[in-house]
């Protein structure tokens, strides 16, 4: 053989009856000077181990790319459905620690809110208890941390079809168990609301807002979410002086004034060019 530089290559791969991976043993080398002489042989023997190390180096990067292209797709509906999954078992922990601390500190508006009148009995001002407040809402927030803790060690089970998404996979499958942890103290906040309740009367509510940061946790999977939910402490309707009468009326507010004094004749009983019949 000489001149090997200027040899060519040629390679063929034989295989034996058996599969590709168990049995291609040998590689067989065929090498010419280019000039029309007899090829030859030249062979190299492959052993087992480095066509099985191959194998398995092959069968795991197909199933990477399997995994990262299946995960670009399925990520977004798993994101969605954890959220929704922490936000809903989360919302649930944090009003059952609610409603247990006002149902056993015996919470009523009264306890909160003391109404002052004048000397006819009229209400002139609403005063607020803060130091009853402040302590109610360091219960709520030592209550909602200690529930969410608890529930997250028992955690939340959910089949593995919903997550993947689909009308026709969802509640089906095996169950995938997650936690849902707190990720820091709740946040409660106290603020009134008042609402018309009929003539001259106002209902007044004393609202709770509670926020807390909480993550979905499964092996090799995190969501962080933001839970917020609103439960209403106490509630009174305060009622004012009703008046003999009332009128109430309808329309734009184009000839307000027109209408205003039409009513005014119709309820008199005394004529007018614009009454309305």
């Amino acid at each position: 053989m000489k001149n090997a530089a200027a040899f060519t290559m040629k390679m063929a791969a034989f295989f034996c009856l058996r599969t590709f991976w168990a049995c291609q043993t040998y590689i067989y080398l065929y090498a010419s000077d280019g000039r029309g002489a007899a090829p030859v042989p030249i062979t190299i023997r492959v052993s087992k181990r480095k066509l099985r190390a191959w194998k398995m180096l092959l069968t795991g990067a197909a199933i990477l790319a399997g995994a990262l292209l299946l995960g670009g797709r399925v990520r977004p509906a798993i994101t969605s459905v954890f959220t929704y999954q922490a936000q809903l078992a989360a919302t649930r922990s944090v009003n059952d620690a609610v409603l247990d601390v006002i149902g056993r500190g015996g919470v009523d508006y009264q306890s909160i809110i003391h109404v002052r009148e004048d000397a006819q009995g009229r209400v002139t001002f609403l005063e607020t208890d803060m130091t009853a407040v402040n302590r109610l809402k360091a219960e709520i927030t030592n209550a909602v941390s200690d529930r969410l803790n608890l529930d997250a060690q028992s955690g939340v089970q959910i089949p593995i079809g919903t997550l993947l998404g689909g009308q026709f996979l969802s509640g089906r499958g095996p169950d995938v168990t997650f936690q849902v942890i707190p990720q820091g103290y709740a946040k409660t906040d106290f603020y009134n609301a008042f609402q018309e309740a009929g003539i001259n009367q106002t209902l007044h509510q004393i609202m709770l807002r509670v926020e807390v940061p909480v993550s979905a946790v499964m092996p090799t999977y995190t969501v962080d979410t933001v839970v917020s939910t609103e439960v209403c402490v106490a509630e009174t309707v305060i009622v004012g002086d009703v008046p003999q009468s009332f009128t109430e009326i309808s329309g734009d507010s184009r000839g307000l004034l027109d209408k205003a004094g039409d009513y005014a004749l119709k309820s008199s009983g005394l004529p007018g060019e614009n009454v309305v019949q």
